[in-house]
């Protein structure tokens, strides 16, 4: 093993094949889920329509919550592969895969090379990195260019290499363009909290400031000038005004103002590396404080990276699972350094890592049997996929078990990553398939296409509206409100709604409203989603009709 390691382009081979396997397989055998897959899909899927490649259009409307970079990704990928899930998806992809990449070679800087190893497999293999890996949203995208920007950023302040200082300011450019310009100020704060805690603030006099703000404006201003001529105080209200500086004061959720919210994030996005983040994170404090050189400055400023992105999104009033995703690069290097340490016998807390690891076992073990029962009560058509597929994941944890017994500490953590990646086999094949009717609008949109006649309006529940736009090609009118869902119900001719079905009842309970007096038919069901319209169908097939007593 550690004689394959010293070639870099064995273990670079080795991660391609790994996360080719964990990111690539079936990426397009779901259907994009609403609302934040189809949000960036259709949006991507109308500029191409339009050949626009400097304003994001939704429902034909431009609309300004993310930068061009991703949409620019999406857009490029449809024109590669054509407009479908797989295409939406091979951005996130693709960067997932060089995000383990900049992982393996951010550890090579100043951690020994098996490390840099177990970090890029850690990363690859934890539960929030596959999902993002596989899903048509930002976040992914956003991570890996702010991994590639304090990769670079690491080389030219070890190495002296002014060129490497530019490729970061390129990386933070990229990043900016992607998600805003707040992840500028996130990257130059964590670095100075890094150069303040090496005492090494001096070192900023040494770096060609005004060469790397000239490729930083390169990459990111064109656009931002482009958008800013076109529409002017609409982009800076919508952009700058709402999604950044309103998001961070004001919560846009309920969910999420618990200032302990990121901390169960982690645990459970960082599965099932997260139980070993108390030793890691003791550990990494200890390299930092004590070592010298290359790795304690790298430790520095892979705890620096960590601390800025969490304790920021701990302080924002808007908190979302994805938020804290762009430190997790610098939790896989804490947790692969620990590993290393660990299986060489020179690891100060190891009793806390065998702790840790028994832990691990018993929650896998015990989950394995309490999920597919969990999930019996609520989709029982998911249970036996969710039963296979437990039984994988446990069956590698036996294995990896039975190695740590003995002692074998590097082949337990390997069986451990390929418990993971033979889980996501049965996953794809048994659990998904089930999923895709139930929670997501694509079985709705394409029965909805051969229904609709062209003149017939089209209304949604705003968590549908853009999977209903990619799926069935229409632009759908927004009823979250139940007076504008009475008001569209009750227009002259036929009209077609996507509701949960609850809330079609909710239209003749006279407790909750009274206005609506017209029977009305559900056409279709698919999990809570159901096609619902005003006037018989003309072949007069209908699931459910309902109407006043």
């Amino acid at each position: 093993m550690d004689k394959i390691l010293q070639k870099p382009i064995l273990a670079v081979s080795i991660l391609i094949l790994l996360c080719g396997y964990l990111f690539f397989f079936q990426l397009g055998s779901l259907a994009l889920t609403d609302p934040d897959e189809t949000f960036y899909a259709q949006t991507a899927k109308e500029m191409a329509a339009r050949g626009e490649w400097v304003t994001p259009h939704l429902y034909g409307k431009p609309q300004f919550e993310k930068p061009i970079l991703f949409y620019w990704l999406v857009e490029a990928s449809y024109k590669a592969f054509g407009v479908n899930e797989f295409a939406a998806r091979f951005p996130s992809a693709l960067f997932g895969t060089l995000g383990v990449i900049i992982t393996y070679f951010l550890g090579c800087l100043f951690l020994s090379r098996r490390a840099a190893f177990f970090s890029a497999l850690i990363l690859a293999t934890g539960v929030e990195y596959i999902i993002l890996s596989r899903a048509c949203i930002t976040d992914m995208v956003l991570t890996v260019l702010l991994g590639g920007g304090f990769l670079f950023f690491l080389h030219g302040y070890l190495r002296g290499k002014n060129v490497s200082y530019m490729l970061s300011s390129a990386f933070f450019g990229l990043a900016v363009l992607t998600k805003g310009p707040i992840y500028l100020l996130l990257a130059v704060f964590t670095i100075l909290v890094f150069l303040l805690s090496v005492k090494d603030l001096k070192a900023v006099l040494k770096m060609p400031l005004w060469q790397a703000a000239a490729i930083f404006m390169i990459v990111t201003a064109p656009w931002y000038m482009a958008i800013y001529k076109l529409h002017g105080k609409a982009f800076v209200d919508a952009f700058f005004g709402f999604h950044n500086v309103n998001r961070f004061l004001e919560a846009e959720h309920k969910i999420g103002s618990q200032v302990y919210y990121n901390i169960p994030i982690i645990l459970g996005g960082f599965f099932p590396w997260s139980v070993f983040l108390p030793s890691g994170l003791w550990q990494a404090f200890k390299k930092a404080r004590s070592s010298g050189g290359a790795l304690g400055k790298g430790m520095t400023l892979t705890l620096a990276w960590l601390f800025v992105i969490f304790l920021f999104f701990t302080a924002s009033s808007t908190k979302l699972p994805t938020y804290v995703f762009p430190c997790f690069i610098s939790l896989a290097v804490i947790v692969g350094s620990m590993w290393d340490d660990f299986a060489s016998g020179k690891a100060p807390s190891a009793a806390g890592v065998r702790i840790s690891y028994y832990l691990l076992v018993t929650a896998v073990i015990a989950g394995s049997i309490i999920a597919p029962l969990a999930i019996r009560g609520k989709y029982p058509s998911l249970a036996p996929g969710a039963a296979v597929s437990a039984s994988f994941l446990v069956l590698g944890m036996i294995l990896s078990l039975s190695a740590f017994i003995r002692k074998r500490y590097v082949p337990s953590m390997l069986l451990m990553v390929y418990a993971i990646a033979v889980f996501l086999y049965p996953v794809n094949e048994l659990v998904v398939p089930p999923i895709e009717r139930l929670e997501t609008s694509k079985a709705v949109g394409l029965r909805l296409k051969p229904l609709m006649k062209q003149s017939e309006p089209l209304g949604s529940e705003s968590n549908y509206l853009a999977g209903l736009a990619f799926y069935a090609d229409r632009a759908p009118a927004n009823l979250d409100r139940h007076h504008d869902m009475v008001q569209f119900m009750n227009s002259p001719g036929r009209v077609w709604v996507v509701m949960k079905e609850k809330n079609h009842a909710q239209l003749y309970d006279p407790v909750v409203n009274k206005q609506y007096v017209k029977p009305s038919y559900v056409i279709y069901k698919a999990g809570k989603r159901a096609i619902v319209t005003n006037e018989i169908p003309q072949d007069g097939k209908y699931l459910v009709k309902r109407q006043r007593p």
